[in-house]
């Protein structure tokens, strides 16, 4: 079976297409920036000594972790407006779902980055007289950063994939504009491979940044 590709039929769409890669950017902006100042303000809370502090940060995050992402972004579509009196729409409310699973996922990410930090490695530094902003900076900042930047690359590009999740409510993002577009123009294959590459060149350049950066903070701070 052959197939005659004709992806010049989308240049007709090109504004279309255009204003929902856009949509998607701002989506997965806010998600991310929210999820991030989420999960700084568990983090702590994660790792309190005391119990009233931890255990409902705890149970917050363990309850979210295992919400799947679809499943909280219909629930806070069609239940928050019913239950709190929320009415959000359907952009704001995928923002924020996002942000929320994202959130949980990166307070575990940088608790998992301080506590990783070998004490030993802190009172060594003080012990030859750097001063605590120096150890801060020259060993804590460091190794500490060197463990969160992966699995903190890899859920900034989950957040990126949940983005998609906002068509099952209606958020004009790329995939629900494409869809649209799939039966309006009988071209699908195309259509579809054009998200498909958008996607690929929205993720692959962030990932490797990371790797790059991540290569050269290990090269600065801990060559011998």
């Amino acid at each position: 079976m052959s197939y005659e590709w004709d992806f010049s039929i989308l240049l007709q769409y090109r504004e279309l297409l255009l204003n929902a890669a856009l949509t998607t950017f701002q989506l997965v902006a806010l998600s991310v920036t929210l999820g991030v100042l989420i999960g700084l303000a568990l983090a702590p809370l994660r790792m309190a000594e005391a119990r009233l502090l931890r255990y409902p940060a705890t149970a917050l995050i363990e309850f979210i972790r295992s919400t799947p992402p679809l499943v909280l972004v219909v629930w806070s579509y069609y239940c928050l407006p019913i239950l709190g009196g929320l009415a959000l729409s359907a952009f704001w409310t995928c923002v924020l779902a996002i942000a929320l699973y994202s959130g949980v996922f990166f307070a575990e990410i940088f608790r998992a980055g301080v506590q990783a930090v070998d004490r030993g490695l802190v009172e060594a530094g003080l012990a030859v007289g750097m001063r605590p902003a120096t150890v801060l900076r020259r060993v804590i900042g460091p190794v500490a950063f060197l463990r969160v930047l992966p699995p903190f690359t890899s859920q900034c590009v989950m957040a990126i994939k949940n983005s998609v999740l906002g068509s099952y409510i209606a958020v004009g993002e790329i995939l629900y504009e494409g869809q649209r577009l799939s039966t309006q123009t009988f071209r699908p294959l195309e259509v579809l491979t054009l998200v498909a590459a958008f996607f690929v060149a929205l993720i692959l350049p962030m990932t490797l940044a990371a790797g790059a950066l991540e290569r050269r903070i290990f090269l600065r701070y801990f060559r011998r």
